[in-house]
């Protein structure tokens, strides 16, 4: 997958961030990722992630790898 749009770059003083991805997964499916991340006050971070491809399973494989690590 790779970023759209300049999505990559964070800002150094930035609390949240939201990158957009997009790319292909195995047998050409079509995949797009929106990663948003936040910071708390004690720097914790937390993501958000939503999924979009063409086949409904692709989406949950994804959401399973992060989860995963």
């Amino acid at each position: 997958m790779q970023s759209c749009k300049g999505t990559e770059t964070v800002a150094s003083n930035a609390r949240s961030h939201t990158c957009l991805l997009s790319g292909l997964y195995i047998g050409n499916v079509k995949v797009l990722v929106k990663a948003q991340f936040g910071m708390d006050s004690s720097k914790e971070i937390v993501m958000k992630l939503a999924v979009r491809a063409e086949d409904p399973s692709v989406s949950d494989a994804i959401h399973a790898l992060v989860a995963n690590g």
